[in-house]
């Protein structure tokens, strides 16, 4: 049955649902002059940005096997997936650009596919990128696989062995292309882009008249236009040169119309609405013009919070589910990925911040220093806790005995 769910013949057509023009396509959609798919939406510039910051943001922090194991939290560098994890995934990739294309995929696509390969014993070896335009979610007899058709052939993948993380979608199973959700809007901007690209290459648009003060000859009309032309390739190959015209020829420059002023004010905004489908603060897609100084920095701790936590969760439970047996789990095996990277300050709000983990109690001086990949220093492990945060209770039956005892 898996066999032949994976090379079935018949056709794709619903009678019921005969297939139209615009259903033929499920890949991109035509929004009058520009084709929008998750691969020509990178091309305009606001899309690509997004995608690549989100992308380099997830891919950059470390991602760490941990073990919960009486009451202490320990990297689990024994296990087989911290390797895979931390540094190697598979023998093309890195860690990084392991985890940048994926999250390309889910941005694009709408889910990113990886295959767990295993050992006959059971233990991890790789991790091998699966394309989302390469893999298929089948049904075959009520039992789901995934297909995988690329260039080492035609094989299934069970469920179990394929890390699939969704976007936002319609269904438990399939996550959509947040790019083709939106691709009105983003098809408004590609199609902006390629007008604007067209009107200051002049698209048939006269960048001025040239106006006589009598009546021309066919004869004079010819050689006008020779020695026009050769003084406008003279222009463009000589920057901020003067133009000479004979006494009874005039020039008058056109201007840009309020129109096509119109036109290249609505791509600010669409880049504005771009970076608001990918949750994305408009500043670090370089879009610096309502930005200050304070309102950058609070962007940024809300970008972290309300932007990549919910990527990271959404990653960190896939990885946990399908990396680990229930007994691992169990165990207290599970993924985490250190957002210090992203939330670390200037030094002056480092210090501040290392001030009150250590006065406090919480933090000792060498596991700060850890955290500025400082070596430990002997002596430093010790707890140490203000005066100001001693436990006022404590110190009053204290001093309470003690004056019991003296009467």
């Amino acid at each position: 049955m898996l066999l032949d769910a994976l090379f079935r013949s018949e056709p794709l057509e619903n009678p019921a649902n005969p297939i139209t023009a615009e259903m033929a396509d499920t890949d991109g959609l035509f929004n009058k002059d520009v084709y929008v798919s998750p691969e020509t939406a990178m091309k305009l510039a606001a899309v690509y940005a997004c995608i690549y910051v989100l992308s380099s943001n997830l891919a950059q922090m470390p991602l760490h096997v941990m073990r919960r194991h009486n009451n202490k939290v320990e990297p689990a560098r024994d296990h087989a997936a911290f390797y895979l994890l931390h540094d190697e995934p598979n023998v093309w990739q890195t860690s990084y650009k392991w985890r940048e294309l994926k999250q390309r995929h889910i941005l694009g696509w709408g889910n990113g596919y990886t295959r767990v390969k295993r050992s006959r014993r059971g233990e991890l070896t790789s991790l091998d990128c699966c394309m989302p335009w390469e893999t298929t979610l089948l049904n075959t007899g009520g039992r789901y696989t995934y297909g995988v058709y690329n260039e080492e052939g035609a094989f299934a993948v069970s469920p179990d062995d394929m890390i699939h993380i969704r976007a936002l979608g319609n269904n438990q199973k399939l996550g959509l292309s947040p790019i083709m959700q939106h691709a009105e809007t983003i098809g408004m901007g590609m199609s902006g882009q390629k007008y604007t690209e067209s009107f200051f290459n002049g698209n048939a648009r006269p960048a001025g008249i040239i106006s006589v003060k009598q009546e021309l000859k066919q004869d004079s009309w010819t050689r006008l236009k020779k020695v026009w032309q050769k003084a406008s390739e003279a222009l463009r190959s000589q920057e901020n040169k003067t133009l000479l015209l004979p006494a009874e020829l005039d020039y008058k420059a056109l201007t840009v119309s309020p129109v096509d002023a119109q036109i290249i004010e609505m791509s600010k905004l669409n880049r504005s609405l771009i970076a608001g489908i990918f949750n994305v603060p408009a500043h670090m897609i370089n879009d610096l013009e309502k930005a200050t100084f304070s309102n950058i920095t609070q962007q940024a701790i809300q970008f972290v919070r309300y932007t990549m936590m919910p990527w990271v969760t959404n990653w960190e439970q896939e990885l946990n589910r399908r990396l680990f047996t229930r007994a691992e789990l169990a165990a207290g095996f599970y993924t985490r990925f250190n957002l210090t990277g992203l939330l670390r300050g200037t030094p002056q709000e480092r210090a501040q911040f290392y001030h009150f983990a250590i006065t406090d109690g919480w933090m000792s001086r060498n596991e700060a220093r850890a955290f500025e990949d400082m070596n430990p220093v002997e002596g430093l492990d010790e707890m140490l806790v203000s005066v100001n945060a001693a436990n006022p209770g404590k110190d009053f039956k204290t001093d309470s005995s003690e004056d019991k005892k003296d009467e």
